[in-house]
């Protein structure tokens, strides 16, 4: 019995049903078949009959599915609105982290300007404030969100287009466009921040390239091998329930 409740949330899943309201129907279910299997026993069949009478008194699974399924309140946004979620938000994710740097250094360094029309001078603990803003936006940045698109798409079992592109946008513009917080030697000098495309020349495109095979290597790498096993698990199953779909019927 519970091999049936399991492919009935996996059904749901693929079906774009958010996996809160899948877990909690498919527990309900769950917990209504366990009521009506003691009924069963308690008018004296074996586990085996009251299981199985249970089971056909609750209803046949793909109406149970689809009685959700219909229910399009209950889809996810992933479902719902793909383009939003893996083509729109790694772009704002980009932006916003963008947007938030240059927020921070502002809030950091506005207040320590001399003088009206005089530029900011950075304390000495400022170096290492520029290398962590660095360090997260070209690195954590692109893995944080890349990670969390394909977590997404593998608990709500979405097809692989969408993720795919997600996790291919969040790489490659965050590699084509980097953020470099300057933090001059002469605490005199201007602090720079710098947004911008790269590929300038020969040797800032190897490095972005490099830093784009990484992101790709950590986020789409591990996402495909899960989505091909996935589908190498789902092909048996279906093999495997049909032969003992056959075998049932041949005795």
């Amino acid at each position: 019995m519970h091999d049936l409740f399991n492919r009935l949330r996996e059904r749901l899943l693929e079906a774009g049903i958010a996996p809160r309201h899948a877990r909690r129907y498919v527990a309900e279910l769950h917990d209504h078949a366990d009521d009506l299997v003691a009924e069963e026993i308690a008018a004296g069949h074996d586990d085996r009959i009251a299981e199985a009478r249970a089971l056909a008194r609750l209803g046949d699974p793909d109406d149970l599915a689809q009685s959700l399924i219909a229910r399009g309140h209950f889809r996810s946004w992933s479902a719902r609105a793909p383009w939003a979620v893996y083509g729109a938000a790694p772009i704002m994710a980009v932006v916003g982290g963008i947007a938030l740097a240059v927020a921070i250094v502002a809030s950091i360094l506005e207040p320590l300007r001399p003088g009206p029309g005089l530029h900011p001078i950075p304390p000495a603990w400022f170096g290492e404030v520029a290398w962590v803003l660095n360090y997260s936006y070209g690195i954590l940045l692109p893995l944080g969100v890349g990670g969390l698109l394909a977590i997404t798409a593998t608990r709500q079992r979405m097809p692989a287009f969408w993720p795919v592109v997600g996790l291919l946008l969040i790489s490659v513009l965050s590699g084509l466009f980097e953020l470099n917080i300057v933090v001059p030697a002469d605490p005199q000098a201007i602090v720079e921040i710098r947004v911008g495309a790269v590929f300038m020349n020969v040797a800032a495109a190897i490095t972005d390239l490099r830093h784009i095979a990484i992101n790709l290597l950590l986020t789409l790498a591990p996402y495909v091998a899960w989505h091909i096993w996935r589908q190498a698990v789902t092909r048996h199953q279906q093999r495997f329930d049909s032969l003992g779909q056959g075998g049932l019927i041949g005795t």
